[in-house]
């Protein structure tokens, strides 16, 4: 079956996906390396049964989030979605009717959240395999990350809860004068004066973002600061890359309390014995701390207190190699991407990239970059220890594509105590509490009466060994047991563009249409000459490109509606193909069609493939009649989506 057909029938099965189902709990492996589920466990799973109304989890240790001592022999009861009581076992009133859940002998400990994860369809079910039942999404998703997010909680598909930026905030460089390029599906906007900032801060609160981001710390610090005074204002979470050059983590420190500093703000930069020295420097490894000054710690520690920072080192993608244990990470990832049945999906180009990225840094650094890396390893890690010996809040991230999606978790809190030297509990609150705090998540991050019921449950004990995280029982989210194997159909592709990769452009081949343009674009022709292609009326027809399309967000159920393509090499033969079915068109003129996007398509959430082809003859072969792909996103009717003026 062909890409349309596949998504065709994942849009028809999409309403019966997973709602109201409770999995068999299943076991994790023993070893913290294999895989959560084995294809041929698989395949003998039982129907999924509806969920309960009720739950009472007994007898377990609880770990509730909050770092105190655990509590042996609890019990946890879970009415709809919320945790309605939390106390010690026989002491709490069973609800009638409820189901028991026997966790004597386990550990008890709320959901994962992954502080920042560049979300992509395919990663859905791994999260949730993992125990990561939240997932921040720091990368800008625009109105798609808005649309899956929704269908997500909407319990459509199988997911972690998702809590999107939209659209971030990038600066406009040391001159200010970087241009805002900006296309439907691209991740930041560039903002060049304090109104522009305020401006898109108050558009993503109305579009029901969950947060800002600020994409990095390339821009003056009077605009981005008014931004993040806005959204405080607003009540918004704050996410800052600010690794600068203008704005890092000092910066971002006097522009408000309780901002979480993406790759830590490029700390290093500023506690180096010569900061001149590293004033341009704005990659992610931690080169900076190599030239560390041990006076600069303790007060860097102390400011980033007073201003309760929440610190992101992202260890899994911004120091990977250099961690105790990474034979182990390798090999961890190696199994991952073994699984028959989650790869039946899963695109390979990512998993590929995966694997290359957690090769051994001595196979692409010279000796000398070796030498610098590792001393920087060496010295971040004792500020990180520093920060966190003094009350400092560090959150756990998974920075996917990164890492994997889910065991990248585990990964980064391991790397937590195994080198910085936190302790398995400061690991567990630094998954769970401190990235709800951070976030502004009140119902989330801990296991407390009135929290939403996001709790997993493991058969060791993971504040004697962080490894036993990873021996996970069951995963509930939202009051729902979760289902912990891999379906080879998962729809989380409904919102993806591309099957192969992780590219999220709602129009495709930009790359391509530009070398279309240079090489067959000619907007004065009127007649072409022999063999050649002329105007709008030309018996000989070239290859059709589109570069853009409005509107591209159609909520579900929508009636027939008008679109507009921009392109070029538009004849008055023009085809507009939607899902592979001709539709009314009319050919504006060579740069411009506007055709009717019948009601029909626009019945159920997803992406919607719309080409442009042009009769034969085609002037070359070689590009061919139809033209890049562009997508109309179809989201939920509830779904809020962005103004055109933001998009």
């Amino acid at each position: 079956m062909g890409r349309l057909g596949t998504r065709a029938a994942l849009v028809a099965g999409m309403g019966l996906f997973l709602l109201g189902c409770e999995a068999q709990n299943q076991n994790a492996a023993e070893a913290p390396a294999e895989a959560p589920a084995a294809a041929e466990e698989q395949a003998a799973a039982a129907p999924a049964a509806p969920a309960a109304a009720a739950y009472v989890i007994q007898g377990g240790t609880l770990i509730d989030g909050n770092g105190g001592a655990p509590v042996a022999n609890s019990a946890i009861v879970v009415e709809g979605n919320q945790i309605t009581a939390v106390g010690i076992n026989g002491e709490v009133a069973v609800p009638e009717g409820a189901e028991i859940i026997d966790a004597t002998g386990k550990f008890v400990l709320p959901g994962l959240i992954d502080a920042k994860a560049n979300w992509n369809w395919h990663y859905g079910e791994p999260y949730i395999a993992w125990g990561v039942t939240s997932a921040m999404v720091s990368g800008g998703r625009n109105n798609a990350g808005q649309a899956l997010r929704d269908v997500i909680n909407a319990g459509m598909l199988e997911g972690p809860r998702l809590f999107m930026t939209n659209v971030g905030i990038a600066g406009a460089g040391p001159n200010n004068d970087k241009e805002d390029e900006y296309l439907p599906g691209a991740g930041d906007r560039i903002v060049s004066s304090v109104e522009q900032a305020v401006a898109h801060v108050q558009a993503m609160h109305e579009a029901d973002a969950d947060f800002i981001t600020f994409a990095n710390g390339d821009g003056a610090v009077d605009i981005h600061a008014a931004a993040v005074a806005e959204a405080q204002r607003l009540g918004m979470a704050v996410v800052f890359r600010s690794m600068g050059p203008q704005v890092r983590a000092r910066e971002v420190c006097a522009m408000g309390d309780g901002i979480v500093y993406v790759h830590t703000g490029n700390v290093g930069t500023q506690i180096a014995v010569d900061e001149a020295a590293w004033a341009t420097y704005i990659g992610l490894p931690p080169d900076a701390y190599s030239d560390m000054d041990p006076a600069k710690v303790q007060p860097m520690v102390e400011q980033l207190l007073a201003c309760n920072a929440y610190l992101e080192p992202d260890m899994m993608a911004a120091q990977r190699g250099f961690h105790r244990n990474w034979a182990r990470v390798q090999q961890e990832n190696e199994t991952f991407y073994s699984d028959a049945a989650l790869m039946a999906y899963y695109p390979q180009w990512p998993a590929s990239g995966v694997l290359e990225n957690v090769k051994d840094p001595a196979l692409y650094l010279t000796p000398e970059q070796l030498d610098v890396r590792t001393r920087g390893f060496a010295n971040m890690m004792v500020f990180l220890k520093a920060y966190a010996d003094a009350g400092g809040k560090i959150v756990a991230a998974s920075d996917t594509p990164q890492s994997p999606p889910g065991i990248g978790m585990h990964q980064e809190m391991t790397s937590f105590v195994e080198d910085i030297g936190m302790t398995p509990m400061q690991a567990i609150q630094a998954g769970t509490s401190w990235v709800a705090d951070g976030f502004l998540l009140e119902d989330l991050g801990r296991i407390e009466a009135g929290k939403l019921a996001d709790i997993i449950i493991v058969n060791a004990d993971p504040t004697v060994d962080i490894l036993n995280l990873r021996q996970i029982d069951t995963v509930m989210k939202d009051g729902v047991i979760q289902d912990r194997s891999y379906d080879p159909n998962y729809g989380g592709s409904l919102f993806n563009n591309n099957a192969f990769n992780d590219d999220r452009d709602l129009v495709e081949g930009l790359d391509w249409v530009a070398a279309l343009k240079d090489a067959t674009w000619r907007p004065n022709a009127r007649n072409g000459g022999w063999g050649q292609t002329g105007g709008i009326d030309s018996r000989i027809a070239p290859t059709p490109a589109i570069e853009k399309l409005v509107p591209y967000t159609i909520p579900r159920g929508t009636a027939d509606t008008q679109v507009t393509i921009t392109g070029f090499n538009f004849v008055e033969g023009s085809k507009v193909l939607v899902e592979g079915q001709e539709v009314p068109a009319t050919i504006t003129s060579r740069t411009e069609i506007t055709a009717t996007v019948p009601a029909s398509a626009l019945a159920n959430v997803g992406l919607i493939d719309i080409v442009v082809q042009n009769p034969e003859p085609v002037h070359s072969h070689v590009w061919g009649d139809t033209s890049n792909t562009a997508h109309v996103l179809v989201p939920l009717e509830t779904t809020k989506i962005l103004s055109a003026d933001h998009w």
